[in-house]
């Protein structure tokens, strides 16, 4: 869905010539912030998340006889594809050389792992040619055939090879062409070992103005939860009071949707930073044991002192998103933080709202 309206991708065959070498790049993703979490009547682990042209995942994957990988997080990668082949039991046959050819940092809260597994697995698909779904359109519009865009269907189809989306499913849904995202939750049953229901459907996708722009602030010695210490964090946490779901629901679907629709900045950052400050208080018992909670909210601080109101941490942090209304801006911003030598101690990347998602192309 783009500005309330539905986009559906042109179907086409795909080429009867299955390639050799395929490359994959995706986008970014920041996550503002859960609605809910741990009520078993309400859904769970549904929010907002923004997906971003830098800096992302760029995979290329060529058959060959045995696993191999290299680059940032090859082990990951190869693990990835060897889930692939496990689910869509694809043989022994299928193996392939993959080159992680650039990727952010982990665990900082820029959704590496889940475009990293989505990416090998879009990668994985093509080569080996599983069975798809029957609603999958794999094929984008371009007339020479040699490059695709993803759907929905077929971002779900790669996802639960890898593993992916069990909790928030905003990166998988800015696989699919991007965008600002809002997902439901979904429904996880009190009873432990009982199943709940599967995928957490979106129910907004708004494509932000082209001109709009953001600095992404990453403190460079720091990362946030993830794995294991991530799952018991949230074993810890009390659920998440109705009062505060229903004031962050209001936030995102009566203003930060409308204002994104409206193409009204000043709304849009005001909400983004309502939205970010209230989700982020349900984790608080256990975000601010975190290293980096202290100066990520100096870093907000004085965001706002430098005349910046929409900003808001990313996940677990520490990625902090700064919303600029255009490239000037985001580049003055920059300036100032050069300034005041924070740059030292932060990356600071100008990055364009993503409306595309991941895109993947065949080499031979």
């Amino acid at each position: 869905m783009v500005n309330g309206s539905t986009i559906m991708p042109e179907k086409k065959e795909l080429p009867e010539q299955v390639p050799t070498v395929v490359e994959v790049r995706t986008p970014a993703r920041v996550h503002l912030g859960m609605l809910s979490f741990g009520v078993p009547t309400v859904r769970s682990f549904g929010g907002i998340g923004i997906m971003l042209d830098r800096p992302g995942v760029h995979v290329r994957l060529q058959k060959s006889e045995q696993f191999l990988a290299r680059g940032p997080l090859a082990e990951r990668a190869l693990e990835f594809a060897q889930n692939c082949v496990s689910a869509w039991d694809l043989g022994a046959q299928a193996a392939c050389t993959i080159e992680v050819v650039s990727t952010p940092r982990a665990h900082v809260g820029l959704g590496s792992g889940t475009q990293m597994a989505l990416a090998v697995a879009a990668g994985m698909r093509q080569l080996f040619r599983p069975p798809l779904p029957e609603a999958s359109a794999e094929a984008d519009n371009d007339p020479t055939n040699d490059e695709w865009l993803f759907d929905t269907n077929d971002a779900i189809h790669c996802a639960q090879a890898v593993g992916r989306g069990r909790r928030s499913c905003v990166g998988v849904y800015g696989f699919s062409r991007g965008g600002l995202i809002i997902e439901a939750g979904r429904i996880v049953p009190a009873t432990p070992g009982v199943k709940g229901e599967g995928v957490s459907p979106m129910v907004a996708r708004v494509r932000l103005p082209s001109a709009w722009r953001c600095v992404i602030i990453i403190q460079r010695d720091s990362i946030g939860l993830y794995g294991e210490l991530e799952k018991a964090a949230f074993a810890r946490l009390p659920p998440v009071p109705i009062e505060i779901s229903a004031e962050l629901a209001r936030l995102a679907l009566m203003q930060l949707l409308p204002a994104a629709v409206e193409a009204n900045f000043t709304d849009f950052s005001d909400a983004v930073y309502r939205y970010g400050q209230l989700a982020g208080k349900p984790f608080e018992q256990e975000s601010l044991k975190l290293p980096h909670a202290a100066s990520t909210a100096d870093v907000i601080e004085l965001l706002g002192e430098l005349g910046v109101r929409g900003c808001a941490q990313s996940s677990w942090g520490p990625a902090v998103m700064a919303c600029c209304e255009s490239l000037d801006a985001a580049g003055t911003l920059v300036e100032k933080l050069e300034s005041l030598n924070l740059t030292r101690q932060y990356e600071a990347i100008i990055a364009r709202y993503d409306s595309q998602g991941a895109v993947l192309r065949s080499i031979s």
